[in-house]
């Protein structure tokens, strides 16, 4: 009896080992499934160009540099995150941080890692929502009818279209539904102050309309600015957009307007900016692109009126899917009081013509 006991107790042992095992593998195939969809993509871009503007400097003479932040693409690095939760809702995560090509640097001066972007937020049917650091209703609204799709940043008007020198919100909750051709485009940027739901915040609605050759987009933000961060008082910047698309064949002609006013208080200077831009963009074949834009901003700060305007003409070839050769040649002018605006204008000289060589590679 004895024998038999130890006879059949390995046997006995075995037996129950692999009924378990052959559960433990039915639920390891259970949980792989559940987070089969589930993924983490790094990605980003590393632009290497030259650029030559004459006048580029008070004392007149033509400057030589290497953009800090890329010419042709804004150079950025990023991590995007995808979970499945089940009956088609998704969680959803992207940090992105922008980084100097020539020295290896953070692009920022306020020692911020995810400046351009961190959020985090829910997928589904019924469209998306994400909450966090991120690019404003704006930005998204008009990557539509925008020329260059925000290339050349440095170089175009794209930038302040977005409203704003980073074209981002913080503490922002932003909606995105995807219905057909019609996209649905909500936002609320929280402010923070004590006392006001209002001061400080950014509220925008929108939407565009998408076919194979037509599109079309208008939208609506309302900003309560501060004069002085962190003494008030607060004030009104409405931003109104509309602009279009339309393809034929290999040729797209793209073109928008945006109109923005700021009503500070009367002791202070109210700005009215009024931008209108057009362009078209020629596929020539597979791997040559030429695209051929103007912009036009005209200013009107506390009565004084000033333009910019620019032109620009660009001819990209693609060495593959990820990497690109791009030259561009610009021409700029200032009139009026935009001439001795230092931030528009550091070298204060009425005109500027550029040119930029480069490679991009985006993985």
């Amino acid at each position: 009896m004895k024998n038999k006991v130890n006879k059949d107790f390995p046997a006995t042992v075995h037996k129950f080992s692999m009924s378990t095992l052959s559960v433990l593998a039915v639920l390891g195939l259970c949980t792989g499934a559940a987070h089969a969809q589930s993924s983490v993509t790094l990605y980003g871009s590393l632009d290497g160009g030259l650029r030559n503007l004459v006048n580029g400097t008070k004392a007149g003479g033509a400057a030589l540099t290497m953009a800090s932040n890329g010419v042709f693409e804004s150079n950025r690095w990023g991590l995007q995150g995808v979970e499945d939760l089940g009956d088609g809702l998704k969680a959803v995560f992207n940090l992105e941080s922008g980084y100097v090509l020539s020295t290896g640097a953070n692009n920022n001066t306020t020692n911020i890692e995810f400046q351009r972007r961190a959020t985090v937020g829910l997928a589904g049917a019924w469209g998306r929502v994400d909450v966090g650091h991120q690019f404003t209703l704006q930005h998204y609204l008009i990557d539509d009818f925008e020329p260059f799709n925000f290339k050349y940043l440095s170089i175009t008007e794209a930038t302040a279209l977005t409203d704003g020198n980073t074209g981002r919100d913080d503490n922002d909750i932003y909606y995105t539904g995807n219905f057909g051709p019609m996209i649905l485009r909500a936002e609320l940027a929280l402010g923070g102050n004590a006392g006001s739901v209002n001061d400080g915040s950014t509220r925008a609605v929108g939407f565009n309309y998408r076919t194979p050759t037509l599109k079309f987009g208008v939208g609506y933000t309302h900003k309560a600015n501060q004069l002085v961060t962190g003494t008030g008082p607060f004030y009104g910047d409405d931003q109104y957009t509309a602009g279009g698309t339309y393809t034929l064949g290999p040729v797209t002609v793209l073109g928008g307007w945006v109109n923005n006013i700021q009503t500070a208080p009367n002791s202070f200077s109210s700005v009215r900016n009024q931008y209108l831009w057009g362009g078209a963009r020629y596929q020539v074949n597979p791997f040559t692109q030429i695209v051929a834009a103007y912009y036009d901003n005209a200013n009107v700060t506390s009565g004084v009126s000033g333009r910019k305007d620019v032109a620009i003409l660009s001819v990209t070839y693609a060495l593959s899917k990820q990497t690109t050769l791009y030259t561009d040649v610009d021409y700029t002018k200032f009139k009026g009081g935009e001439i001795t605006n230092v931030v528009l204008n550091p070298s204060t000289r009425p005109s500027q013509t550029g040119v930029s060589v480069g490679i991009n590679h985006f993985f």
